[in-house]
């Protein structure tokens, strides 16, 4: 199963809340809905976009290999 690790980033990012992230990514002219964002950090969602996750690679500064990791 291969969960995200969006809240720890963003605890060391010192991101407090989704909406804040959500307003960070609108700020630098990117979109990703509210929806998907919410999914994605409470490891709801089965699909994800790769402009999903170079975004978010992007706002959060970090490689996909830290956003993402592989749980057996």
């Amino acid at each position: 199963m291969i969960k995200n690790r969006l809240a720890v980033l963003m605890a060391e990012k010192e991101i407090k809340s989704v909406s804040e992230l959500h307003r960070m990514i609108q700020n630098k002219g990117m979109t990703i809905s509210r929806r998907t964002l919410d999914k994605f950090y409470n490891n709801q969602n089965n699909n994800i976009s790769y402009d999903t996750l170079e975004t978010l690679c992007t706002i959060l500064d970090c490689e996909l290999h830290e956003l993402l990791v592989l749980q057996k």
